[in-house]
């Protein structure tokens, strides 16, 4: 007899909607990450610093155009060298969107999560100016219930704000939720702050950065089809 993942607990499941970011979790950033570290270091500027500031600048907002985005890019590094900041933001942006693909078990990952009654949802640190050319290009209409920009909800994950804007759209508590992603601050401590269980995934090319030591997640993954797995053991509990 086939045993699907509903015959393996009675009544219903403890976690209803399972949240994913988007880069480096879903489909790959396209950034060099060894080149961007080497980089900003070399002009003094660790690179969890210039990616933290580059979310906050580039988003929240929402812009109409790359020149008004960089322009929001450049004023959130007063005082530093245009020049690396002109290289620096060349390389976050020169094959970031237009060579996007997703990652070879997503597609099936995420129809088959649907199939199985939960929500599937995305909530993702991303740039107004070319979110929807993405989704569209990738159809994410066809996979996600949900959608969370940062520059439509108005903050950038690991903010609290961005969590609870995602568990106040679907009206589910914390611990009905697990979140899965690849950055320990980003996706990992956000969701741990507010009571989501999570999941990060440690892919074999992870781009390079700091492991925010002291922040844990509940289950490490290396691909997304191990998260049936887990959610079969969190559903019996």
């Amino acid at each position: 007899m086939k045993i699907v993942l509903g015959d393996l607990f009675d009544g219903e499941k403890m976690i209803k909607a399972v949240i994913f970011d988007l880069w480096e979790t879903i489909v790959p950033t396209t950034i060099d990450f060894v080149h961007l570290k080497s980089l900003t270091e070399k002009n003094g500027l660790p690179v969890e610093e210039f990616v933290e500031r580059y979310e906050r600048s580039a988003q929240l907002g929402k812009f109409d155009s790359l020149e008004t985005l960089r322009a929001g890019f450049l004023k959130a590094f007063p005082g530093m060298d245009e020049e690396f900041l002109e290289s620096a933001f060349y390389e976050v942006w020169a094959n970031r969107f237009d060579k996007v693909y997703f990652y070879p078990e997503a597609e099936k990952t995420l129809l088959k999560l649907r199939s199985e009654g939960y929500k599937v949802v995305l909530l993702s640190n991303t740039e107004s100016f070319k979110a929807k050319e993405v989704e569209k290009k990738l159809n994410f209409r066809k996979y996600f219930d949900s959608i969370f920009y940062s520059f439509d909800i108005g903050a950038v994950k690991p903010d609290k704000a961005a969590f609870n804007a995602v568990l106040n759209g679907l009206k589910l508590k914390p611990e009905e939720c697990l979140m899965v992603g690849d950055s320990l601050r980003s996706d990992i401590f956000g969701a741990n702050s507010v009571g989501m269980r999570t999941c990060r995934i440690v892919r074999s090319l992870s781009r390079v950065r700091n492991e925010h030591f002291g922040v844990k997640p509940d289950y490490v993954i290396g691909s997304l089809d191990e998260i049936f797995k887990i959610l079969g053991e969190l559903n019996k509990k």
